[in-house]
């Protein structure tokens, strides 16, 4: 079959494209007009192909680049179907046509092709979309199939998560319906068969009517309502929508108009744009002057710009953007999260409001990412002071979630339709339905830039990232800890208990006899024996109370990995916390008739003192010399060597390591004249603070420990 083709390609060298060797687009009319092989039938299968971005890649590449580009396909496509005739139509397309091909065949093997042509991208995405056409029988012209094709790969061009599209009826009548369009869209416009509908748009909050959105409808007395979808699309095509845009634009000043003098509810009313609007007319300069024809204050006309128009608009539209909002109107994102450059976008142009795609709302019950994906674009637009507005609210259940996350306005069918003026002139009403007065809006808006998904709802936009949850990432190696990762906020945590940053707080956790060093590990390792994954504690560390939230992230051999959420609760606890705090230390100081302080330095320092006894403190500051006098006051005289051996504090932290416990007990016998021959207990904690170690001694009666219990 090879040899067949290229022999009857050798035939007809006037009908060859040059550049591929492929036929020319007359070459297979001739075939598909004529009695042989490839001639029309009722098996005839068009596939019309449109190399998308091809014209980027000229741009790259140059025009070599691209007649290479060109002919690699061209061998590629030979290659995937080697039985059927191919054709180069004209730059990027390609037509084949075959009399074999089977629907699901045509369609595994265009996939295979743009498999294969992967290859040749460089880079760029080169996505390629294809129109099939099946032959039916009815056809006065086998070139009708040709333009079939091409019309069923035209219908695919904007849209992006679809590259095949097979030839219907209902393509047919809707490329019936736009051949009417552009027939009679000038008797439309002398006619005045385009109509303003306008649909509201309520603030969350109250529910009240806060604006409309204003939406160009076709009446036609042949079809009825013509769809704006493809209206819109066929005048774009022809460079002609500026004029219905300033059309809608100057009917919506003029309702606004009769509002203002007959007493009705007056709301900001949208207008959509085009990206052409910029292109074909001073758009600026026409909406100035339907504005001021009919005298309408600026703040009563707000501009939406799709956002597929802000992405192909580049530099140009935003300037154009500029000029509006410097201008004194607002201007709108339309269709938030439909396009590819969504992010990009917010971070290139400046708008006052981003109107959230009503395609997330669609997927609210099916697909729980939605509400994500919701949350985190009304959270990303209060940080960058934008306010928000979501379309398509259809339930109470998307209210709901909307209200929660914050979104300031909605828009959808829960409201009501898009409606025309009714017979006196007004939009349209629900039976006890409030209009927001123009003098509260300002009020709302303020609560809108409100964050109620953010850390820091308080404070003011200063386009900085902050996160006020002090948020740390651990990792713990058999028995070493080390600090990963930690935010501002937690470093703030860690100067309020005395230690200055992460390298000091890794310093730190290398030294295992530090109670609070011993408490993380603890819960650490209750994180992750958890059915839950997570751990909570509260331990001494510089002297505050400390509460750590801790979560199991993950283990790869002898390392894990935790997530902590700290903070210090003696110091930004609540008041009635922070009293019980208090009192609940000195209840444990009256339980002993002393307490001291003895330090690394030598010294020693009385902090609780009851009885009879006196703060040796305020007499001698060296602790050798405190715990003598002490002893040959207050300690049997048996054992007051034992003592002094006790209060040895060069060896304590020994002592403990090697008796495996966080503090020292032992018991004396009181000498004093009052408690002579009873018996006492001491106890030594050591703990860390201010980089130094420091030592509780702790004194109380052991009958009185006995009587407690």
């Amino acid at each position: 079959m090879r040899k067949k083709r290229d022999s009857l390609m050798a035939e007809e060298r006037y009908h060859i494209d040059e550049l591929t060797g492929l036929h020319s687009l007359t070459g297979i009319l001739e075939h598909l007009q004529g009695h042989g092989e490839f001639a029309a039938c009722l098996n005839t299968v068009i596939i019309y192909i449109n190399v998308m971005n091809f014209k980027s890649f000229n741009q790259r590449y140059g025009f070599s680049g691209g007649n290479d580009f060109i002919k690699g396909i061209a061998m590629e496509i030979l290659g995937v179907f080697p039985n059927e005739l191919v054709a180069r139509a004209s730059g990027d397309h390609f037509i084949i046509l075959s009399n074999s091909l089977m629907q699901n065949e045509i369609s595994e093997r265009l996939d295979k092709l743009r498999e294969i042509a992967h290859k040749y991208e460089k880079g760029l995405v080169m996505r390629i979309k294809a129109g099939v056409y099946l032959a039916r029988g009815d056809e006065e012209d086998p070139v009708v199939m040709i333009d079939r094709a091409k019309a069923a790969c035209d219908d695919i061009i904007r849209v992006y998560d679809r590259d095949t599209n097979f030839y219907s009826d209902e393509l047919e009548n809707r490329n019936r319906l736009r051949q009417y369009v552009l027939d009679n869209f000038e008797t439309a416009f002398n006619n005045r068969y385009f109509k303003v509908y306008y649909q509201k748009e309520v603030r969350t909050l109250t529910r009240n009517v806060c604006g409309y959105e204003a939406l160009a409808r076709w009446m036609d007395p042949e079809f009825g309502i013509i769809s704006p979808g493809l209206f819109i699309e066929v005048l774009e095509d022809v460079r002609l929508v500026h004029k219905l845009d300033t059309y809608i634009i100057e009917q919506v000043c003029a309702d606004l108009r009769k509002d203002i003098e007959l007493g009705h509810n007056v709301e900001p009313v949208s207008v959509n744009l085009s990206r052409l609007d910029f292109e074909l007319c001073d758009i600026l300069g026409e909406v100035d002057k339907c504005r001021e024809k009919y005298d309408i204050p600026k703040y009563l006309l707000n501009i939406e710009i799709t956002e597929s128009a802000v992405a192909s608009g580049a530099d140009f539209l935003g300037d154009q953007i500029k000029s509006f909002r410097n201008a004194g109107y607002e201007v709108w994102m339309d269709d938030f999260g439909a396009g590819y450059s969504s992010f990009n976008n917010l971070k290139s142009y400046d708008f006052d409001v981003v109107k959230i795609d009503m395609n997330f709302l669609r997927e609210f019950q099916t697909n729980k990412k939605s509400r994500v994906i919701l949350a985190n674009i009304v959270d990303m637009a209060k940080e960058l002071g934008i306010h928000t507005i979501a379309e398509g609210v259809e339930t109470e259940e998307q209210y709901e979630f909307l209200k929660r996350i914050g979104c300031e306005k909605l828009q959808g069918f829960l409201f009501g339709k898009p409606e025309p003026l009714n017979d006196s002139g007004e939009k349209a009403t629900n039976v006890g339905e409030h209009c927001e007065s123009m003098e509260i809006r300002n009020y709302y808006d303020k609560i809108g830039e409100i964050n109620l998904l953010g850390n820091t709802p308080l404070r003011p936009k200063t386009m900085e990232v902050f996160n006020n949850l002090p948020i740390a990432i651990l990792e713990v190696d058999e028995n070493e800890m080390n600090m990963l990762y930690m935010n501002n906020a937690y470093v703030t945590f860690l100067n309020t208990i005395g230690i200055a940053n992460m390298e000091e707080v890794n310093k730190r956790l290398k030294n295992v006899e530090l109670p609070d060093v011993k408490g993380l590990k603890e819960i650490t390792q209750k994180a992750e024996s958890s059915l839950t994954s997570r751990a909570e504690a509260d331990y001494i560390a510089g002297g505050s109370v400390v509460n750590s939230k801790v979560r199991f992230i993950s283990r790869q051999g002898n390392k894990a990995s935790f997530a902590l959420v700290s903070r210090n609760v003696t110091l930004y606890s609540d008041g009635h916390l922070a009293d019980s705090v208090q009192a609940a230390m000195a209840h444990i100081f009256n339980q002993y008739f002393r307490v001291d302080i003895f330090d690394d330095e030598g010294t020693v320092e009385n902090i609780f003192l009851k009885g009879e006894q006196i703060a040796i403190s305020d007499r001698v500051k060296s602790a050798d010399k405190a715990v003598k006098t002490y002893a040959e006051l207050y300690i049997k005289k048996s054992e007051i060597e034992r003592f002094i051996s006790f209060y040895d504090m060069s060896t304590v932290r020994d002592r403990i390591k090697k008796a495996g416990t966080d503090y020292l007990v032992d018991h004396f016998h009181s000498s004093s004249l009052e408690n002579a021959g009873r018996m006492q207990m001491y106890m030594i904690m050591p703990f860390y603070y201010n980089n130094k170690w420091k030592y509780i001694s702790c004194s109380r009666y052991a009958d009185e420990m006995v009587g407690t219990n």
